[in-house]
């Protein structure tokens, strides 16, 4: 976590953003916050968000036979229940 020094004061760069929007006038928040919401979509997703993003439509024992499928001795289309 990076550590912003002022006149004596630590603080983390979360605690002096608080501050900065706590001081803010509240016709200036929407802004702000529009901003956020900006910066949230450039992020780029983990690993493990991308993960659950996938749906896999399959048969039920798709996990438990994935070698049989793979290799073509089940069918998807056998087992759609």
């Amino acid at each position: 976590m990076i550590i912003l020094c002022r006149e004596d004061t630590v603080m983390t760069i979360r605690e002096e953003l608080v501050s900065k929007v706590n001081a803010m006038p509240d016709e200036s928040l929407a802004e702000v916050f529009e901003f956020v919401r900006m910066v949230e979509g450039k992020r780029k997703p983990t690993l493990m968000e991308s993960l659950r993003r996938i749906k896999i439509d399959g048969p039920k024992d798709f996990s438990r036979n994935i070698d049989l499928y793979l290799n073509g001795e089940k069918k998807v289309d056998e087992n759609t229940d």
